[in-house]
């Protein structure tokens, strides 16, 4: 199986509006190969929702969605959101009585970063790293290696540093990805972005 796909080579940053001028849809995506920009009624769809719905309709495009950025949100919320995409993960307020703390799970291979209502999000970003290092410790480990590596290298590779650190968030496959892009070096035929998203 081919961990490191089109798809998730094709990341697209994320801009996230709130907007009220289509009454046929309270989430509306526009998007081209680099950037995509959403805009959402509040009154009708919660932040929650229009970022989801963007990431399943960018993956049906063949894109991953990338780095996660509120415009004239919360400072803390668009701290918050910025951090979580970065990871690969979902943000999602709950009233439920189980999570009592900020919590990362996974949803049927989508992860989320459960977030109690009303909870204090300066602390919930604070607390990010340690829950998701307790949630996927082989991928939090990997992570840290690699942040090692950007210091190491002083930003002479850092692009690609944070796409193999991206890959591996993405896929949960430490070697997989290694061994992928090690063959990929000699595939010049791979596009830089693409429309096509298929897992071989």
């Amino acid at each position: 199986m081919t961990t490191v796909t089109r798809c998730r080579l094709s990341l697209v940053p994320v801009r996230v509006r709130r907007g009220t001028a289509w009454p046929d849809k309270p989430v509306v995506l526009h998007h081209s190969a680099t950037e995509a920009i959403v805009e959402y009624d509040p009154e009708r769809a919660c932040l929650e929702t229009a970022t989801m719905l963007t990431r399943v309709g960018l993956r049906m495009r063949g894109y991953t969605l990338g780095e996660i950025l509120l415009e004239d949100h919360d400072p803390q919320l668009t701290a918050l959101y910025g951090a979580c995409s970065r990871l690969h993960l979902d943000v999602e307020h709950t009233t439920g009585p189980r999570i009592t703390e900020p919590t990362v799970v996974n949803r049927e291979g989508d992860w989320a970063y459960l977030v109690p209502q009303r909870w204090d999000l300066a602390d919930a970003l604070q607390r990010l790293p340690a829950a998701f290092a307790a949630a996927r410790p082989d991928i939090a480990r990997e992570l840290e290696r690699l942040e090692e590596a950007k210091r190491t290298t002083q930003g002479t590779i850092d692009q690609a540093i944070d796409l193999t650190a991206s890959l591996i968030v993405q896929t949960g496959d430490v070697q997989g990805v290694y061994d992928d892009l090690v063959r990929l070096l000699d595939r010049p035929d791979l596009p830089a972005g693409t429309a096509a998203c298929r897992d071989t």
